[in-house]
């Protein structure tokens, strides 16, 4: 018979024990109830993939269209796809802020408010300047949820688990999408819109019924919140089940904050300056133990960004028409975002089987190849018009393309970003990132149109397919294997005091009846 354990208030930080690497013990019940708070997130990744879409759902409608009240031309369709990209950098640098203060899930619930109206602005929407409103909003309230998001998950997940629901969650943003394109085949843009802004509310009503991130409670001092916040997560046990994971974590968070020679809680930071938090957390960012794997995520998020065509999308479209596709262009988008589903579900699927390396190598080779023999049919469309069967090539490399953007491509950066950083450090450092992510995005963007009309759209094929080569190649003598290992064991893959050959392999195989607790 299980006996509780002293109330948890009573338990400091510095108490913890010192074992590293303990087993925790849980039934299908832990995991049920991890999936279960995945799922309820997951709401929001659906309303990301709708914000995400939406400029190539408006831009479809209203480039250069004089069927419409108003149009737009070039210049305004390439600030119009690319302002969420701008803007979400800019709260994505923020979101590390508001995560620590408020907690992963209040900011995420916060972000409906904005994004619900905006959608409702962008039905009655009578202008360009409304539409610029629009995207910059959105784009903001992406950038501040992405990066807690991602905490959240990283903190919730067990070893065996983590990568899972990271992918998981990728692919509801991809539902999201694909409801996007669906909904634009059937309905114009207005009607659209309407409907997405229900997505807000029910983001808003569901995230109330999941518990705040441990390790944020344990940061800010609310152990007795941290541990029934635990006993949620692992299946809705007695506090007495979880008390040896509690107390490892305690021990771990403890670690984490002094090796970042951190003498306080984050929940001093609360009642600090402002100045004060950011010279904290320069101070945080500069040590290895963060700078390292931020850079190791800032290049895959490189590679991912342009493999995954980014900056072709927002105009996929118009492109399409230009290729001569023998369907309509809404109807390759649609099946696109379904192959990109079912690529994120065999991720899921092979994940622990095959760990992240091996599918990230096959799928960014498979990538760069079909991008290269897309970049060919591009330069030699003219010379193939007398084979008008040929036509279809364009649309199996772009099928192809969704596939292994869902397997692993999309995905791999923002597993990752569950994963690679230290507690202490943690939300700043993935704001960093998706900050990057969108950066790059916005470049490729805007540029887009102007790089098409001086090298053509074989050209710009033919640049994305050599930058995959090389991410081909960083992946394979970089990139560490994290499935199946603690949040411990992967922050040591930064120092010099660890096991290159541990460092590639996949983490030994864990059941239901002995798992290993993430850190």
């Amino acid at each position: 018979m299980c006996h509780p354990s002293n109330p948890s208030k009573n338990v400091s930080i510095e108490d913890g024990p010192a074992e590293a690497n303990v087993q925790h013990k849980y039934t299908r019940r832990s995991a049920f109830a991890q999936i279960l708070a995945t799922l309820i997130q997951n709401w929001l990744l659906i309303e990301i993939g709708l914000d995400w879409a939406m400029p190539t759902m408006v831009i479809g409608a209203l480039h250069r269209n004089s069927e419409e009240s108003f149009n737009m031309d070039d210049d305004e369709a390439s600030w119009f796809g690319s302002i969420p990209s701008i803007c979400h950098p800019l709260a994505s640098l923020s979101s590390g802020y508001f995560q620590e203060l408020l907690g992963r899930k209040s900011t995420m619930i916060l972000v409906t408010i904005p994004t619900c109206a905006a959608w409702i602005t962008l039905y009655f929407a009578q202008s360009v300047q409304t539409l610029y409103l629009v995207a910059g909003t959105m784009g903001i309230c992406t950038g501040l949820t992405e990066a807690p998001l991602h905490s959240y998950i990283g903190e919730i997940g067990e070893p065996h688990l983590r990568g899972s629901l990271s992918t998981l969650s990728q692919s509801a943003g991809f539902i999201g999408v694909f409801l996007m394109y669906l909904l634009c085949y059937f309905y114009d843009w207005r009607t659209v819109a309407l409907i997405c802004s229900a997505c807000p509310i029910i983001t808003f009503t569901s995230m109330t019924q999941i518990p705040e991130s441990p390790t944020w409670l344990i940061v800010k001092g609310r152990l007795e919140e941290a541990k029934k916040s635990l006993c949620w997560l692992r299946g809705w046990v007695k506090p007495c089940e979880v008390e040896e994971e509690f107390q490892t974590l305690l021990d771990h968070t403890k670690k984490s904050v002094k090796s970042i020679d951190s003498t306080q809680m984050v929940e001093d930071h609360a009642s600090a300056k402002i100045d004060g938090y950011l010279r904290m957390q320069f101070e945080r960012l500069t040590s290895k133990k963060v700078l390292l794997p931020l850079g190791m995520v800032c290049i895959v998020f490189f590679f991912s960004v342009v493999a995954g065509f980014v900056g072709i999308r927002p105009y996929l479209i118009g492109e399409l028409k230009k290729l001569g596709v023998p369907i309509d262009p809404k109807l390759i988008l649609i099946a696109f975002q379904i192959l990109v589903f079912v690529g994120a579900m065999m991720n899921v699927l092979l994940l622990r089987r095959f760990g992240k390396r091996r599918i990230a190598l096959f799928s960014y080779s498979t990538h760069a190849f079909s991008i290269v023999v897309l970049g060919i049919y591009c330069s030699s469309m003219e010379s193939l018009e007398q084979f008008p069967q040929l036509a279809w090539l364009p649309v199996i490399f772009m099928l192809t393309l969704g596939f292994l953007t869902g397997f692993s491509s999309t995905l791999l950066p923002w597993q990752l970003v569950s994963e690679l950083f230290p507690i202490v450090g943690r939300g700043l450092a993935s704001g960093i990132s998706a900050a990057w992510a969108y950066i790059v995005g916005f470049i490729l963007v805007k540029s887009f149109l102007y790089t098409e009309t001086w090298i053509g759209l074989s050209g710009v094929t033919y640049a994305y397919g050599a930058v995959s080569v090389i991410g081909v190649a960083y992946i394979y003598f970089y990139l560490p294997e994290t499935e199946g290992k603690t949040l411990e064991q992967i922050e040591k893959y930064f120092t010099k005091n660890h096991d290159r050959k541990e460092k590639f392999s996949i983490g030994k195989s864990t059941n239901n009846a002995g798992l290993e607790h993430s850190l």
